[in-house]
């Protein structure tokens, strides 16, 4: 099936419909596919900060469950105390503001009605048709002005390609899908990111599940491995206010929008507040260090367990699911044809874990990227174009880089600084609406030097 549409996008979730919006505005024809049909389960706390929303291209008003107009930092005093000090330290933050904080949502809901959204999109002669499939088979970039004979690898020598070559299996069987360019969008564990980070060394790479269907002589089968080093991990689960007890034994209120620095180091713990339940989980995210290792292995079941008997006071919890965060993206390079956004360019944000603001913001970046090309650009000009884009997110992603790795050192700092009301104005803001980061930078420098 070669020539029907301008762009594919793997992946339908924010970061894939952020860049089919735009491109069918724009009047291209794009193919999205996803394994999933929608609306489908989805681990995310799916807090949506105001930076979140001003990137959305339209409203998503009528999914919100909540708006918080506070939150409350916390941490144990066994993390903070010091055996000679002669007061406790103060272990709680609570910080109001006039506007909102953060917009509550289910992700599942969340990413059904942003597809919706990106499936009307279309104008100018542009179009988002939406396609389930079982499994992308093989990845390959086809040379410009030849066909690729069955199997044989790009000849060396020819640096401009002019297309990307996708097998897939549908419940109807494998089918090929020749496009200009292609966006990965299908998340850390998504294939897209493991096959994309081979392509550019060995050429045509097949997916593990090509070995079942035979692959074809000449081509190497890519075996799975281990989670990149820089990504997080984390458990959440839900709880809904009606099994909760009538005080919490923790001291937060129910609706509290909490960020808890106390279950694990490198991460935090927290209660995200929603229409008829709390989301509760724990999450490692700091930077790969040494204590990196650690971290992803102390978020477990038993981990969430605990904590939610100890915040809310339940012995069980019906339903606990798990997801790798991509991170470390403030140092992807784009290559070639295949463009890379989200979780599957490593763009979770290190100091708090958001994924979705970088996901939209990278999918736009990447449809801004092939938009400003021509027509039969080669391969390294869209590549450029596509860096020149991102930079502005992956220079805040270096700096919260930088700041994880400060305050998961020393979460007290933080807490600190906390203490002033325009620092703590200053953070908040950063958080909520991107500020700035030489402000920032300044001002802590101030209190921690």
């Amino acid at each position: 099936m070669h020539d029907i549409y301008d762009i594919l996008i793997v992946g339908a979730g924010p970061a894939g419909c952020a860049a089919a919006y735009d491109l069918a505005r724009a009047g291209k024809r794009v193919l999205l596919l996803d394994k999933r049909t929608f609306p489908r389960p989805k681990p995310c706390a799916c807090g949506l900060t105001r930076k979140t929303l001003k990137a959305l291209r339209y409203s998503v008003d009528p999914i919100i469950e909540r708006v918080c107009h506070e939150i409350v930092l916390q941490q144990s005093a066994s993390v903070t105390a010091e055996p000679h000090a002669r007061r406790p330290r103060r272990t709680e933050v609570r910080v109001k503001t006039r506007k909102p904080i953060c917009a509550m949502a289910v992700r599942e809901r969340f990413d059904d009605f942003c597809l919706k959204q990106t499936l009307a999109s279309g104008r100018l002669g542009g179009s988002v048709e939406f396609r389930k499939i079982e499994s992308i088979l093989a990845l390959r970039e086809l040379p410009a002005g030849r066909e690729l004979p069955e199997g044989r690898e790009v000849p060396e020598g020819r640096a401009v390609r002019d297309s990307i070559e996708l097998d897939i299996l549908t419940a109807e069987g494998p089918q090929t899908l020749r496009v200009p360019v292609l966006i990965g969008a299908d998340g850390s564990n998504g294939q897209t990111r493991r096959l994309a980070a081979r392509l550019y060394n060995h050429g045509t790479q097949l997916s593990p599940s090509a070995q079942v269907l035979g692959a074809r002589p000449g081509f190497s089968i890519r075996s799975p491995s281990a989670q990149d080093q820089d990504d997080g991990f984390a458990l959440e689960a839900t709880v809904p206010y009606a099994e909760l007890p009538a005080t919490l034994p923790a001291g937060a209120a129910p609706h509290d929008l909490v960020f808890d620095f106390a279950p694990l180091h490198g991460g935090y713990g927290w209660l995200f507040p929603k229409g008829d339940h709390i989301n509760i989980g724990v999450g490692a995210f700091a930077p790969a260090d040494g204590a990196s290792g650690v971290a992803l292995k102390s978020v477990t079941r038993a981990l969430l367990l605990g904590y939610a008997k100890h915040k809310l006071g339940v012995a069980t919890l019906a339903h606990i699911t798990g997801q790798y965060l991509g991170m470390g993206g403030h140092a992807y390079v784009p290559r070639g044809r295949v463009l890379l956004v989200g979780d599957a360019a490593g763009l979770v944000e290190p100091l708090t874990g958001e994924g979705i603001h970088s996901a939209i913001v990278s999918g736009q970046a990447a449809a801004a990227a092939i938009l400003s090309c021509a027509d039969g650009e080669p391969a390294e000009t869209l590549a450029a174009a596509y860096a020149r884009e991102l930079r502005p997110l992956q220079e805040t992603l270096a700096f919260s880089q930088r700041a994880a790795r400060a305050f998961y050192a020393k979460p007290e700092r933080g807490f600190k600084a906390m203490r002033f009301p325009f620092m703590r104005s200053l953070i908040l803001k950063t958080y909520a609406d991107g500020l700035p980061r030489t402000r920032l930078i300044t001002a802590l420098a101030k209190l921690t030097t």
